[in-house]
């Protein structure tokens, strides 16, 4: 009882922050044009406003503790969903996540060359608007779960040969290195993370988040634009209200393991190549454990599935031109003056137009997903005086297998198919430290068949980073 008194009053201090964050911020940027300092407490708030981290620099010791290879991360995203039509009922719920944790430089902190330790650790709150509201399975929020303290990531990292050779082990997440799209990252959907082609087919939802499992990863980068990396998971990470707090852990043949590996091509990255960035991923998945097949009563040994990914800038604003002006000295040797323009220089800029597109491919007699496509467009810095906003517009599209269909259809469901969603978010960027993100959700034919009407759910979220 006293742990459990312990979260919620830690739950209610976060809300409270969040709005005295937000109050903070909107009274301080309602003028139009802003008053000349007046005293050093003005002074301190315009620095706190620009920081990194809403609680500051801590008098200077947050970047001692940098510099020393300590960093202490943390945030909080508080959402709040409400499905106007359609799904199970109309209603509102409120969805909160506490992520905070700790990364540990050895080579800093102790001089052992190319190694790391991380921890990450999660508070979910809250209610999930998919379960409680809509009923899909394309999951509303992505930071909805079962409601506890769970440790997501507790690992150890050796690189070595100058970083082409990385190993970790230890409690590993696949979603923070696997199958996973830059762009579709803006979004608020749990698909367009770690995606439900892979939670809706994997025991316990697989090494994605919330949950992490035992693992280890190798990667191999001989070149900057080509990446290799292969894991090997836990193969049954347990459902999240039985692997309460992260720590399930069970290494055996009747468990199984899940094996992943993803091959990665980067073009336009480097700072002398001024091209359109993108990337192209190409994955495949192993699972050894023992699978149902669906419509009946015996079992098939393994299960696996291919994805594809990329993620391709179609547009960049014009770069920042930064002109310089040249002369010559006595000696004879160009410098720098205000007589003669030098060639200018260009910045490239991360603000215009991406796109993204992921598809993926499983067997049809044991998987309930048998075929996946996600896609969507970004846009950085589409209104002139908002650099750091993006607007985004993203379609998901998860089609049950043949084996999911006729189990379906034979349990009385009727219009069995697919599963659709359709998301328009805007996340605007107030400061490094604190975001807010109006988003609108379309969901067709929640659980892939049409016993439910379509849904049409609001919602925001507002992130603060400590």
């Amino acid at each position: 009882m006293k742990q459990r008194a312990f979260i919620r009053l830690l739950i209610s201090c976060c809300r409270t922050l969040v709005s005295w964050a937000t109050l903070c911020v909107v009274g301080s940027t309602a003028w139009a044009e802003p008053l000349e300092p007046l005293s050093q407490g003005t002074a301190a708030l315009s620095d706190w406003l620009s920081g990194d981290g809403i609680t500051g620099t801590w008098g200077g010791l947050r970047s001692k503790l940098t510099d020393r290879g300590f960093e202490l991360i943390g945030s909080y995203d508080a959402e709040v969903w409400g499905n106007t039509k359609g799904g199970l009922e109309s209603g509102t719920v409120y969805t909160g996540l506490l992520d905070f944790g700790l990364k540990l430089d050895l080579e800093k902190a102790f001089g052992w060359r190319g190694a790391s330790l991380s921890t990450t650790w999660l508070l979910l709150s809250g209610k999930n608007a998919s379960e409680d509201l809509v009923g899909n399975f394309l999951t509303i929020s992505n930071n909805a779960g079962f409601n506890t303290l769970r440790n997501y990531e507790l690992w150890f990292q050796q690189n070595l040969l100058d970083d082409k050779i990385s190993i970790r082990l230890g409690q590993l997440a696949g979603d923070a290195e696997f199958v996973i799209s830059d762009y579709a990252a803006l979004f608020l959907n749990g698909t367009f993370g770690w995606p439900a082609f892979m939670y809706m087919n994997l025991p316990g939802g697989g090494p994605g988040f919330p949950v992490g499992t035992l693992g280890m990863r190798l990667a191999i980068q001989p070149v900057k634009w080509f990446r290799l990396q292969t894991a090997v998971f836990q193969g049954n990470v347990y459902a999240q209200n039985v692997n309460l707090h992260g720590f399930r852990w069970r290494l055996d043949s009747r468990n199984g393991f899940f094996f992943l590996s993803e091959a990665q091509f980067r073009w336009n990255r480097s700072a002398g190549e001024m091209g359109l960035p993108g990337q192209f991923k190409a994955g495949a998945w192993f699972n050894t454990a023992k699978f149902a097949e669906l419509n009946d009563n015996s079992f098939v040994r393994g299960n696996y599935g291919f994805y594809f990914i990329l993620d391709e800038m179609l547009y960049r604003k014009p770069a920042n031109m930064t002109e310089h002006h040249a002369t010559a000295d006595k000696d004879g040797k160009r410098t720098i003056s205000d007589t003669e323009s030098e060639r200018a220089t260009e910045k490239k800029s991360d603000q215009g137009l991406g796109w993204f597109g992921r598809i993926a491919f499983e067997p049809q007699d044991r998987n309930f997903i048998g075929f996946y496509l996600d896609t969507g467009l970004t846009y950085k810095g589409l209104i002139p005086t908002r650099e750091g906003d993006t607007l985004g517009v993203a379609f998901a599209y998860a089609q049950l297998s043949s084996g999911a269909q006729r189990a379906a259809t034979d349990a009385g469901s009727v219009g069995v198919g697919a599963e659709t969603a359709l998301e328009v978010t805007y996340q605007a960027q107030i400061t490094k430290w604190l975001s807010v993100q109006p988003d609108l959700q379309v969901i067709i034919n929640p659980d892939g068949n049409q016993d439910l009407n379509n849904a049409l759910v609001i919602g925001s979220r507002v992130s603060i980073t400590f």
